[in-house]
């Protein structure tokens, strides 16, 4: 008796198995299983999402890059940054915070350039710039733009086409067609 109850559970579990397999086979057969689809561009070696990464000098962290997304290529150092946000740090450790929609990263060459929205604060200084795009040089440690830029601080608001700024300087030129408004005691 004990004999027979094995074998009909035996025979029990293994016609289980054995259904519950074909019944899987025919919900995925039938397409109603979970689809997947891989894009592959032959251009992109590596996509990663949220990615952040920083540049040190001497042990001292000099910039850090943060992003939504990262696409690097496989023919050319570059990579493409999507809802970036990049800080720099001067020397005395005041903080300058760039965002923008877009950015791309050459780490050879030692740039970053930053386009859509574009938007420079200072920490310590209090002001902001917005320009379309702009560049930062690592090695240099300078920021530069032949665009069109708009700055405004509590006591001035400066409009002009081109800048160069030297964070670790904290100092800035507008190149062309600079029109200055002072507010309040500036002047």
């Amino acid at each position: 008796m004990n004999r027979k109850i094995r074998i009909a559970l035996s025979s029990f579990v293994v016609l289980s198995i054995i259904s519950l397999a074909v019944l899987v086979f025919i919900y995925y057969r039938a397409g109603k299983g979970p689809k997947t689809s891989f894009e592959q561009d032959e251009r992109v070696q590596v996509k990663i999402e949220k990615i952040r990464y920083s540049g040190t000098k001497a042990g001292r962290v000099e910039w850090e890059l943060e992003a939504d997304s990262a696409r690097r290529s496989k023919d050319e150092d570059l990579t493409v940054l999507e809802n970036v946000k990049v800080t720099f740090f001067a020397k005395d450790g005041t903080s300058y915070v760039l965002t923008s929609k877009e950015g791309r990263f050459r780490e050879e060459a030692g740039e970053i350039i930053a386009s859509g929205d574009v938007v420079v604060e200072s920490s310590g200084e209090g002001y902001t710039i917005k320009t379309e795009s702009l560049t930062y040089l690592v090695n240099d440690r300078k920021i530069t733009t032949e665009e069109r830029v708009e700055m405004t601080s509590a006591g001035i608001d400066l409009e002009g086409t081109g800048l160069v700024a030297l964070v670790d300087r904290e100092s800035f030129r507008l190149l062309r067609k600079v029109r200055a408004v002072f507010r309040g005691r500036a002047v």
